[in-house]
């Protein structure tokens, strides 16, 4: 009698795994954002994505690593900031709503992770890519502002351009202020201006 062997196809199982994450990470992303800083639980998020604490577990090992995750799967993709290198002053604006459009869809995530980074090395390691992605892109955006000032003027003209285009100036204007974002956006405009104006 001849039999053959079936080779076992792990495709639709992956196929499901992934889908169920991404179910989770989209029921994490809707907790993280109604709760306040010390009352997001597991609990809650396998409730409202109706799988048990345990399943979350396995997908993404302590509560941190749903965390980090979670940001990371509502990060804006392909956000190209390169596409602003060497500014003009009238392109201000479009520069600033791209930043703060982002900063608007994850703003709230990354102040949270912020607020953890102290006593997790995982927010700490998922929060250092931003920053180096920041000092990047502010290096690249502002690249002829930046070379034209003397060595002491560039490092404060350099830290000057990080500090207004944080998030957590973000964080001030839109959260604490109550700005709504047009207002945000006229804000950190007329705050670039004021840093890159040359006599």
């Amino acid at each position: 009698m001849n039999s053959k062997t079936r080779k076992y196809d792990g495709s639709k199982r992956k196929a499901q795994a992934e889908a169920r994450r991404q179910h989770i990470l989209k029921c994490a992303a809707q907790v993280l954002g109604n709760a306040q800083a010390d009352e997001f639980r597991l609990e809650d998020v396998a409730s409202k994505a109706g799988v048990s604490v345990q399943t979350i577990l396995r997908a993404f090992g302590s509560k941190d690593g749903l965390t980090v995750a979670t940001l990371e799967s509502v990060a804006p993709d392909g956000v190209n900031f390169t596409a602003f290198a060497n500014i003009e002053i009238d392109d201000l604006e479009d520069f600033v709503r791209t930043v703060f459009a982002a900063y608007d869809k994850i703003g709230d995530l990354v102040m949270r992770a912020l607020a953890e980074e102290h006593r997790s090395p995982v927010f700490q390691g998922a929060l250092d890519v931003g920053r180096t992605y920041h000092v990047e892109w502010i290096s690249v955006v502002f690249a002829p502002y930046l070379a034209r000032r003397s060595p002491a003027e560039r490092d404060l003209l350099f830290h000057a351009l990080m500090t207004a285009t944080d998030i957590y100036i973000w964080k001030i204007l839109r959260r604490d202020e109550g700005l709504n974002f047009d207002e945000t956006v006229a804000t950190v405009v007329f705050t670039l201006k004021s840093l890159i104006q040359e006599k």
